[in-house]
């Protein structure tokens, strides 16, 4: 083997071969990845030493998940205590597993833990579940524009879509059909449930395979031409701030809520309640508003970041995640706080969640997703990230309104 990397090496170096054509070569891709580290290496005269301290099975992750691997690049992982849920999916106590750079984060968020848990813990209810894609077609005219809409959107073409759907995935199940039109451009908004899987590949196989067969159909039935332009149209709209998963959602929508004793607050926090509610008020809605954001929250990216890498969620998608609503107020003397999450795209099985050390993380949970069709471990999981959201929330806003954030970071010397 020793000569045969030699070999490739020096046929990489004068470009006689492509770096994706290794694996054809040595037929291991674990094996590949080493040799094709030693080329990047060798190029740029650095050594990737950490990089390739790794216990990643490249056979099993090349394609699936990556192309052209040389390694990982780890991030450290923390353990934030365990938070109570009393959700519709996730109930008990639940180890928080964050996966970060970003020092206090896993400090914060236990600290937000263990005050809600004084109390209980978190309540968590899911208003929605479904995937979007949007497929994007085109007509001739804006008079079958509207014809095609009103269509889709009857019982008749609900039914018909419903159907060519359901040929094209075993776990997906279509919910809803919306179209849009822009001028002769008609926008098809597809939502389904998609079992234990995130879904949005699935979801995008099989509409864009009920609308192959709609285009069919509106030939024979309707009698015009439609056109096929786009398999997404960003009305989904996925890894992109938008209004539209506000207010229809896209993957699991949630609320979630704690209310918590003054005395708890003041002990825990060294702050008045009143003091949090004004803080919320001016920072997180009036400051959001002025700034034009989506998200009108104080860190939802930081936990959506930290628990997405840590389980194997695409990490794109803290775009949709992080539009949340917080509030804070005052109720019989004591703190109330929520959040509503229109958009928790998450998976516990397939795509990243297979990775090792993912895997593990779900696996602890209870809530690796293999063999559960229903998709009760996803929704679980969303439950979880919630809470955990619930919990960040709860101390920062605490910690701003103390205006002792500034002294926890200033001690990082950063």
């Amino acid at each position: 083997m020793a000569e045969k990397k030699d070999e490739i090496l020096k046929k990489l170096e004068k470009g006689e071969l492509k770096i994706y054509e290794i694996e054809k070569l040595v037929q291991d891709a674990n094996e590949a990845s080493k040799i094709r580290r030693a080329f990047v290496e060798k190029k740029w005269g650095k050594s990737l030493q950490h990089v390739g301290e790794t216990s990643i099975d490249f056979n099993d992750a090349l394609n699936r998940n990556i192309e052209n691997p040389i390694g990982a690049t780890q991030v450290p992982l923390g353990y934030a205590g365990e938070l109570k849920i009393k959700g519709d999916y996730a109930k008990g106590d639940y180890p928080v597993l964050l996966a970060t750079t970003e020092g206090k984060l896993v400090a914060g968020i236990s600290r937000g833990i263990s005050t809600l848990n004084k109390n209980g813990g978190v309540d968590v209810s899911i208003l929605k579940d479904g995937m979007a894609r949007d497929i994007l077609v085109r007509v001739a005219r804006v008079k079958e524009a509207a014809k095609l809409i009103k269509w889709i959107e009857s019982a008749e073409g609900f039914k018909f879509l419903k159907t060519a759907f359901s040929e094209s995935t075993k776990h997906g199940k279509l919910i809803e059909v919306k179209a849009y039109a822009a001028g002769r451009d008609v926008h098809i908004r597809f939502r389904a449930n998609t079992g234990a899987a995130m879904g949005m590949n699935m979801v995008t196989i099989a509409s864009k395979s009920s609308v192959e067969k709609l285009i069919e159909e509106a030939h024979k039935t309707l009698g015009f031409k439609v056109t096929l332009i786009s398999e997404s149209g960003n009305m989904c709209a996925d890894k992109k701030p938008a209004y539209i998963d506000i207010v229809e959602g896209r993957g699991v929508s949630l609320i979630a809520d704690a209310l918590i004793p003054r005395k708890i607050i003041e002990e825990r926090f060294g702050v008045q309640p009143e003091a949090m509610v004004e803080l919320n008020k001016a920072k997180n809605l009036i400051g959001s508003a002025l700034a034009g954001a989506h998200g009108f929250n104080a860190q939802v990216a930081n936990i959506l970041a930290a628990m997405y890498i840590a389980h194997g969620q695409d990490a794109a998608q803290i775009v949709e995640g992080s539009q949340t609503l917080t509030d804070v107020s005052i109720t019989d003397d004591n703190l109330y706080i929520s959040i509503f999450m229109p958009a928790i795209e998450v998976g516990t099985y397939g795509g990243g969640t297979k990775r090792e050390t993912q895997k593990e993380a779900l696996s602890l949970l209870g809530m690796y997703g293999e063999n559960d069709a229903e998709g009760k471990t996803r929704l679980a999981f969303a439950e979880l990230v919630a809470g955990t959201c619930l919990a960040g929330e709860l101390n920062l806003i605490a910690a701003e309104a103390s205006l002792t954030l500034a002294k926890s970071h200033s001690q990082l010397k950063r």
